[in-house]
């Protein structure tokens, strides 16, 4: 044996010997208090989704987590960002939870894991993966979701058996930063299915062992369905600022546990709020927050413990956002999830481009005067840089470049995105009508309200748009002969956007399919049969062939018929692909994090659609709607020199002689939606009251 290999040997027996003399590490909860290796804890944690943080910046996100103070950061594991169909799963990149978890017990933070399998978080289907929902897999589109149904749950033992043999190693007791880990998510909402809670704890309990310290979670009113009762399992509840009653609401967390076991815990405090399109953004009392943080912590003689939703937000990038549905009226999320958190979304302080008294420092303050303990150094402000404008001077249209895009499927009906293994993204219907059925009359019927944005075209030309919730039933219209029809038929085409599964509610199924909700569309009462579908998920634009825009539209249509790959009917009236570059300074590199500066891209002029810088999804943009009108830029999607930027216009198609777009330094929330927002340092004191489905009233 060489020297190397016995000195290698060595070391490892020497550690053996030290693991066995160290003292065991234990979590536990007794006498109403959390324990940590015997001695009593108070857990003041914040949530961060490494899944809506770009990989790269995960430590320094945790970096200005410790720096708040804080002692334990709260997770949630996404199902549908591994599991990506059933038995494949991605655990690199951003879905990389092991390194996330790493970092955050390199840097002395403690973890309360929250694996679902259900999360909300605002996030698309509240984290359950999409194909759940296609026939095409053991009991998809029948299940009976977050229940005891055995369709579902074979699906959910097959995930938390990988799950849960990965983490493992990082529970407490192993040497991890895992406290706590969480089962379901404020199911009380959902019914009282107590078969379906005592089987996910069993299966916990089969893989992380039996010491595992488990709890459900829950608002106060709803608690006692959502959990099982005495010492099953750890129950905690969850409230607001300025809409809470400490003592009645922890009486009722101290009713259903088990004498001695039950801390205090509100395992979401909401720090901020989220917001829609179509509503001003959402901006929470600072001063109301700290001072109940100081409540809290003080409670029950210093031994309650919290958890901030959220202390830092992220972003919605790609297709991920959720929505929240109100009977028949459907709420998108907007692409930033900043929350008006105590760290921005561009991990920044003092919520820029909301307002208001600095969320970080009040909370900073007060935890350092409760705990006695000098947080670390607070972290530099993130360098975010201006970049400038950009022209857009190339384009394709959306119709002239399918081919490019998606491999057509032949249907007699059509159906669901998910039965055509689409995720998310757009989704068109194509169908091919005799031009002798049409009239000036002629009325097309969907058969049910899409899922969840549409326009419909007809050779080209916009004949209507139609919205979740909206009439099943538009004037079609006759058409217009463009240069590329045929005499005889007309090309009707269904645009559908899927603008995110509700993430929210236990109605009956819970599905939120996406597309065409109906497989008899009709055209003046007749069914229309035999369908082109073109599944675009829009995850690779490198293959779209653009062409220049100029100001002389002949130029224009010359270059478009001249090329046998951009010939389509009256493209120019659909949806455009706009395409610039940007220039990015080498002065804008830091070579201490060896990354770009962080930028915004604002859409101001443009209408709706989706933007990509580099071939990264940055996510939706609705300028017309509001209140969000730039797109958060990490810096590492950046590199010096030319940087590709795809805009999709969906809605304003007109022909344009000039587009661009700006790279800007400050984040703009005072679109349409606003109501005056910007500068009137609009400020929610805390709404009075009670939790509903859908937030704070």
């Amino acid at each position: 044996m060489g020297a190397v290999a016995l000195a290698i040997l060595g070391c490892m027996m020497l550690q053996s010997a030290l693991a066995s003399l160290a003292p065991a590490r234990s979590f536990e909860i007794r006498d109403d208090q959390f324990f940590k290796d015997g001695k009593t804890i108070q857990i003041i944690s914040g949530s961060i989704h490494y899944f809506r943080c770009h990989p790269a910046l995960w430590h320094d996100r945790l970096e200005r987590v410790k720096a708040l103070g804080l002692n334990a950061i709260t997770v949630y594991v996404a199902w549908n960002v591994h599991e990506t169909f059933p038995g494949q799963y991605a655990w690199e990149g951003g879905a990389d939870l092991l390194r996330f978890l790493s970092l955050a017990h390199d840097r002395g933070l403690l973890v309360v894991l929250r694996p679902g399998p259900y999360i909300c978080a605002e996030w698309d289907f509240g984290g359950l993966p999409w194909w759940l929902g296609s026939s095409k897999v053991p009991g998809g589109r029948r299940m009976k979701l977050r229940s005891s149904d055995p369709a579902y749950l074979a699906h959910v033992d097959r995930w938390w058996g990988v799950l849960f043999t990965m983490i493992k190693p990082l529970m407490y007791e192993a040497g991890g930063p895992i406290i706590l880990t969480q089962i379901e998510n404020e199911y009380g909402f959902c019914g009282s299915d107590k078969e379906y809670l005592r089987h996910l704890v069993g299966l916990a309990r089969q893989h992380l062992g039996e010491t595992a310290v488990l709890f459900t979670t829950d608002p106060p009113h709803v608690a006692s369905d959502g959990t099982l009762p005495g010492s099953e399992i750890f129950t905690a509840v969850d409230f607001g600022p300025g809409w809470f009653n400490p003592e009645a609401d922890f009486a009722v967390q101290k009713s259903l546990n088990a004498p001695g076991l039950s801390p205090p815990f509100n395992s979401e405090f909401y720090s901020g709020w989220l917001t829609h399109w179509g509503e001003s953004m959402a901006n929470t009392s600072s001063s109301v927050l700290a001072a109940d943080t100081q409540v809290l912590l003080r409670w029950a003689r210093n031994t309650t413990s919290l958890s901030f939703y959220m202390v830092h937000g992220g972003s919605n990038f790609g297709f991920n956002q959720g929505a929240n549905v109100d009977g028949s009226n459907y709420q998108p999320h907007i692409t930033s999830y900043d929350y008006d958190a105590p760290i921005s979304e561009a991990g920044d302080y003092c919520q820029p481009g909301i307002g208001g008294e600095c969320k970080y420092h009040a909370i900073r303050e007060v935890i350092a005067q409760h705990t006695g303990i000098t947080p670390p150094p607070l972290p530099p402000r993130p360098r975010i840089h201006a970049y400038g404008e950009v022209h857009l001077d190339r384009k394709a249209a959306l119709f002239d470049v399918l081919p490019q895009l998606s491999e057509p499927v032949d249907t007699v009906r059509p159906d669901v995105m998910e039965e055509y293994a689409q995720r998310s993204g757009l989704i068109l219907y194509r169908h091919i009508i005799p031009r002798k059925q049409l009239s000036k009359s002629s009325e097309l019927d969907l058969g049910a309200s899409p899922h969840d944005y549409a326009t419909v075209y007809l050779d080209g030309q916009v004949s209507g748009r139609m919205h979740r919730g909206s009439p099943t039933t538009l004037q079609l219209g006759a058409s217009r002969r463009g240069p590329y029809n045929d005499a005889d038929t007309a090309r009707l085409d269904i645009l559908v956007e899927a603008m995110g599964r509700r993430n929210f509610g236990c109605e009956e199924g819970g599905w939120d399919l996406k597309g065409l909700q109906s497989s008899l569309v009709t055209l003046n009462g007749e069914p229309l049969l035999t369908w082109q579908v073109f599944p675009l998920e829009l995850k690779d634009l490198s293959r779209l062939a653009f062409y220049p825009i100029t100001s002389s539209l002949a130029v224009s249509r010359r270059l478009l018929e001249s090329s046998s790959d951009l010939r389509s009917s009256n493209s120019s009236q659909g949806p455009m692909f706009y395409k610039g570059t940007l220039d990015a300074p080498g002065p804008a590199f830091n070579k201490q994090t060896g990354q770009m500066a962080d930028t915004y891209l604002s859409v101001r002029g443009w209408s709706k659609g989706i933007a990509w810088i580099n071939g990264f999804n940055l996510g939706w943009h609705w300028a017309t709607q509001g209140p969000q009108v730039t797109l958060y830029v990490p810096g590492p999607l950046l590199h010096a020199g030319d940087n590709e930027i795809v805009l999709l216009e969906l809605e304003d198609t007109a022909e344009r002689d000039h587009a661009a777009v700006s790279f800007v330094d400050e984040p703009d929330f005072y679109g349409p939606a606003s109501q005056g927002m910007a500068g009137a340092g609009v400020s929610i004191a805390g709404a009075p009251g009670r939790r509903t489905a859908h937030g704070p009233v």
